[in-house]
């Protein structure tokens, strides 16, 4: 049985927003407040908004949120601190990107469900001589379990 494809139309406007400002910071040292995130970013432009995240408990989760006044000055803060240093207290170095927009927020949320529920794992086999697979599982409206093997070439 085929299942119908949901295709959503995508434009630029929509990413036109806050969230071309916004970056996501992580690989923060756990002690590191806001201020300190502040002082790190401030050399980059005007900040409207920084955020350590914080669990139930106060204690840092080592990330935040920092909304910059304009793409431009978001960028340039990229484009210097990522991956460039590594924070007092943390494992790696530090990780600024833009931050998600909340449809890309959705749709992560979706596949990582869908994919602890088995609704559809996509995966690709080697068969040797025969080439690659991809092996698709998936659950019909009725809940019966489909699975389908198409060549790599014709997933495109």
């Amino acid at each position: 049985k085929n299942q119908p494809v949901h295709v959503f139309p995508c434009f630029l406007s929509d990413y036109q927003t806050a969230q071309d400002r916004k970056l996501f910071v992580g690989m923060l040292g756990k002690q590191q407040s806001e201020d300190d995130v502040r002082r790190l970013f401030e050399t980059f432009g005007q900040i409207e908004e920084c955020t350590v995240l914080r669990g139930p408990d106060g204690a840092s989760k080592g990330c935040a949120f920092v909304k910059f006044s304009s793409h431009a000055e978001a960028q340039a803060a990229i484009n210097s601190l990522h991956g460039g240093q590594t924070m007092p207290g943390a494992s790696s170095s530090l990780v600024v990107k833009f931050a998600d927009t909340d449809k890309e927020r959705t749709l992560r949320r979706m596949h990582q469900m869908a994919g602890q529920l088995g609704i559809f794992s996509p995966m690709t086999i080697q068969f040797g001589a025969y080439g690659a697979y991809s092996h698709a599982v998936s659950l019909s409206p009725a809940g019966e379990e489909t699975v389908s093997f198409k060549e790599k070439e014709n997933l495109l």
